[in-house]
């Protein structure tokens, strides 16, 4: 009998922005990112791999209706000056027209009025559809429809349902190095260091930027650490002045 060979050659492990790079390069239409704040998953999620498709923002908070998703009627002036309403479709039905990517920001704060909304958007394209209820066309998802979701819990927060139907899920807790590149040099270490920490002395890449900002226009090292990343700032003075000295 011939001899089986095994021709699988073990490849290192993804990192965290590289499984997100491979998923939605790869046309996966169904992702949850979750972890850390301030690690740039909405900003990758709106930016990223899509294929010269748009994308559309639902920030989801305790107040929010399903207006926010599906659309809502709004007045308007007809022609003749009468006053009249038209329905202004919302941003998932957008997304589903254009087969652009909806990013679900925050979407464990959806409230449970609007979940079983959501359930509907984002389930497979072949089982979805919805009616413009001022014209009654049925909309179904274009075939290039994706959908991004992001929160700064744990799946275990949402409801098994939507759970089901973001099946890819990951955990990001590292600032997306486009995020460090964007920051002056002198800062990109030390924002990667505190920003992939767990601890209490974290900082999110959003801390960086501002104090970059402030630390710029004022050229006070000190005071602007202390007020953009105050648990950190006699550590980041003292880098910083050390990484002068040594220039």
């Amino acid at each position: 009998m011939e001899e089986i060979t095994n021709a699988f050659t073990p490849l290192a492990p993804l990192g965290q922005w590289e499984q997100a790079d491979f998923a939605l390069a790869n046309g996966l239409g169904r992702v949850l990112f979750y972890g850390a704040p301030g690690t740039g998953k909405t900003f990758y999620a709106m930016n990223y791999h899509l294929n010269d498709k748009p994308s559309y923002r639902l920030i989801c908070n305790d107040e929010m209706t399903e207006s926010h998703i599906l659309g809502m009627w709004k007045p308007t002036l007809s022609d003749n000056g009468q006053l009249t309403h038209k329905f202004q479709e919302g941003v998932a039905v957008q997304a589903w027209r254009t087969g652009g990517r909806l990013v679900i920001d925050e979407i464990n704060h959806a409230n449970s009025a609007v979940t079983s909304v959501l359930m509907a958007m984002i389930d497979t394209s072949h089982s979805s559809s919805w009616q413009n209820p001022e014209t009654g066309e049925i909309v179904k998802p274009h075939k290039d429809f994706s959908v991004v979701a992001t929160m700064n819990g744990e799946p275990e927060d949402l409801t098994r349902a939507i759970q089901d139907r973001l099946v890819v899920q990951l955990e990001i807790n590292e600032p997306h190095a486009d995020g460090i590149a964007s920051l002056p040099e002198y800062l990109r270490d030390i924002a990667l260091s505190f920003g992939s920490r767990t601890g209490k002395d974290r900082y999110s890449l959003r801390n960086f930027v501002e104090f970059a900002d402030l630390y710029g226009k004022t050229g006070n090292l000190q005071h602007s650490a202390q007020v953009c990343l105050p648990r950190i700032q006699e550590t980041l003075v003292d880098t910083l002045a050390l990484a002068k000295v040594g220039a």
